[in-house]
C-alpha cells in the first residue's frame, strides 16, 4: 500500500512534467510559426521557380574569351554566349580565329557564320554572339550555313569546339581604328561599331 501511495504522486508529477513540456513545445512551435507567418511551402517553391526562370532568361556567358570561359566551354554547348576577344587570324570571309586574353593560355577558337563579315583585320577586338558547338564537323557546318569552305583551312580545328556566330561587333581595330558599318572600311574613332549580322 505504501508502495502504491508513492507511485501515484510520482505518476502525477511525471504527467505534470509531460504536460508542462508539451506546453513549452507548443509555445516554441508557436513562436517559430509566428516568425514565418504568411509564408507557405508554395510561396517558397514559386520564388525558386521564378529565380530559375530568371537565370534561364539571361545569357549563359557574357565576357572575355579567357580561362573562365574556356575551362567551362563544354557546359555552354548548344547555348548562346557572347565573348569578346582579339582576332588572331582570318580564315575566310565567313570565319576567323579568336585568341584568349593576354593573361591566359587558352587555345584559339574558331568562329564561323553564314554571312561574310567584311573589313575584319587581325588584332581587331570583336564581340561575338553565337551558339557554342562541341566539335567542328565541317561538312555539317557547310550544310548548316550553305557555304562551301576550303576544307584544308580548317584542318587544325577539326573536332575542336567552335562558335556559330549570329552577330559580330568590332569593338576596336588594331591601333585604335574601328570598322565603319556603312562602308566596311577601317576608320580612326573611339566609338565601337557593329559589323553586318552573321546569320
Amino acid at each position: 500500500m505504501f508502495s502504491r501511495f508513492r507511485t501515484r504522486p510520482t505518476a502525477r508529477t511525471a504527467a505534470a512534467g509531460v504536460v508542462c513540456f508539451a506546453a513549452l513545445g507548443l509555445t516554441a512551435c508557436g513562436d517559430t510559426a509566428g516568425e514565418e507567418e504568411g509564408t507557405t511551402v508554395e510561396d517558397i517553391q514559386e520564388a525558386d521557380d521564378e529565380a530559375l526562370q530568371g537565370e534561364a532568361a539571361t545569357t549563359p556567358y557574357a565576357g572575355a574569351y579567357d580561362g573562365t570561359f574556356y575551362d567551362d566551354v563544354n557546359t555552354y554547348v548548344g547555348q548562346e554566349v557572347t565573348v569578346s576577344a582579339e582576332i588572331d587570324s582570318i580564315v575566310s570571309p565567313q570565319a576567323f580565329i579568336i585568341a584568349g586574353t593576354a593573361d591566359t593560355t587558352v587555345d584559339p577558337m574558331l568562329v564561323v557564320g553564314a554571312t561574310e563579315v567584311t573589313g575584319l583585320t587581325e588584332g581587331a577586338v570583336v564581340e561575338v554572339t553565337g551558339t557554342v558547338h562541341e566539335a567542328l564537323d565541317l561538312p555539317q557546318v557547310e550544310e548548316d550555313t550553305g557555304v562551301d569552305f576550303q576544307d584544308d583551312l580548317f584542318n587544325d580545328y577539326d573536332a575542336e569546339p567552335y562558335i556559330m556566330a549570329t552577330s559580330v561587333t568590332v569593338v576596336e581595330q588594331d591601333e585604335g581604328d574601328v570598322l565603319d558599318e556603312e562602308t566596311g572600311t577601317s576608320t580612326a574613332t573611339d566609338s565601337p561599331t557593329s559589323t553586318p549580322t552573321v546569320s
